[in-house]
């Protein structure tokens, strides 16, 4: 049996997205018969750990800048880390460490490679050559990478086909389009560091038009102002709040069009074939939302800081207006992600480790 360590963290302000895929993974392991352990920090990504009833080692943070949000290679921090990380190696008895972290150089992989089986790293960006055993990159953008192996055996899982996509995301019917739009989805992931959900939601809210609409506000545990969020819904009774959420596709489901931050959550929408636009609230967003716009799987609205509330609008209601275009955008996205990739990411892993 494997025993498995997974090295992620997740706040408010670095987002809950690499959480989330994680723990979609390690289902997946868990279903497979291996043992799961989480090394983590922030008491918010840990929690949902906690919640999916996962082990959790508490890694120490006191001095962290990752408070600060995305940055790379902060060495001293770095060799801490991979100090602590190595302890647990030993203490757990791990065999593969999968690590997802923009916090990452060379040194911090080649400092934790000899003390396991397999070294794993879930990537998005492809900042420099990875020192790894397997890369795992399930983005629209990854095949367009030209990844450089650190070693020829370095196995490689790039693309939709190894997409970390949640089980409840698999097998979904065609989706069935309304002609006029009765219900709007605002989901900016597990955290919304520039207030969005609240900007959406008066910005549809302050329009005539769509004084019959229903909003659903997806709010994650990294969320700040969902006191702001509730005296909104108090003030609208159109205006719906979604917190705790366990399943998030019966949202996705009901919700004729979608607003989201650029991220994992624009898979999920694909897989559900809800007709989404998207805002690149990220600098590693900005790819993947720019080339599944450029292909025709959503509408994108652009950095949320450079767009005024009546281009938001103008766009939104395009789309709503257009029913023909959301029948063409759905099935298209519905086409695009199978739900497989957590299955086929553990059977290759589990393959070369065992």
């Amino acid at each position: 049996m494997l025993d498995i360590g997974i090295r992620v963290d997740g706040s408010s302000n670095i987002g809950m997205g690499h959480i989330m895929r994680c723990l979609s993974l390690a289902k997946g392991f868990r279903n497979a018969g291996a043992n799961v352990f989480f090394l983590s920090r922030f008491e918010q990504g840990i929690s949902k750990i906690r919640q999916d009833e996962f082990e959790v080692v508490e890694m120490p943070h006191e001095n962290s800048r990752h408070l600060e949000g995305f940055f790379y290679g902060d060495a001293s921090e770095l060799e801490e880390d991979s100090e602590e990380i190595i302890r647990k190696i030993k203490a757990f008895n791990l065999d593969v460490l999968i690590i997802d972290s923009y916090n990452v150089n060379r040194e911090f992989f080649l400092k934790l490679k000899p003390h396991v089986k397999k070294l794993c790293y879930i990537d998005d960006v492809n900042k420099f050559v990875y020192p790894v055993d397997v890369l795992i990159n399930g983005n629209v953008t990854a095949t367009a990478f030209n990844y450089t192996k650190y070693s020829n055996d370095e196995l490689m899982l790039l693309g939709l086909k190894y997409n970390l996509i949640r089980d409840e995301f698999k097998d979904l019917p065609e989706r069935i389009i309304n002609r006029n739009v009765r219900e709007m989805m605002i989901t900016t992931g597990g955290a919304d560091p520039f207030n969005l959900s609240l900007r959406l939601a008066s910005i549809i809210l302050s329009d005539e038009e769509f004084k019959d609409i229903g909003i659903n506000i997806v709010v994650g545990s990294g969320f700040t102002n969902v006191e702001s969020l509730k005296e909104l819904a108090r003030k609208s009774s159109n205006v719906i709040l979604h917190e705790n959420v366990l399943r998030m596709s019966e949202i996705m489901l009901k919700s004729d069009v979608a607003i989201s931050a650029g991220g994992s959550t624009l898979y999920e929408l694909c897989a559900c074939g809800t007709p989404a636009l998207a805002i690149v609230i990220a600098d590693n967003q900005r790819e993947m939302v720019d080339m599944l716009s450029s292909q025709g799987y959503i509408i994108n609205l652009g950095w949320h800081g450079e767009l005024s509330n009546m281009e938001i609008l103008q766009k939104i209601k395009l789309l709503c207006k257009d029913y023909e275009k959301r029948v063409s955008i759905s099935r298209k996205m519905q086409r695009l992600v199978d739900g497989e990739g957590v299955r086929r990411v553990v059977e290759e892993i589990m393959k070369v480790s065992l």
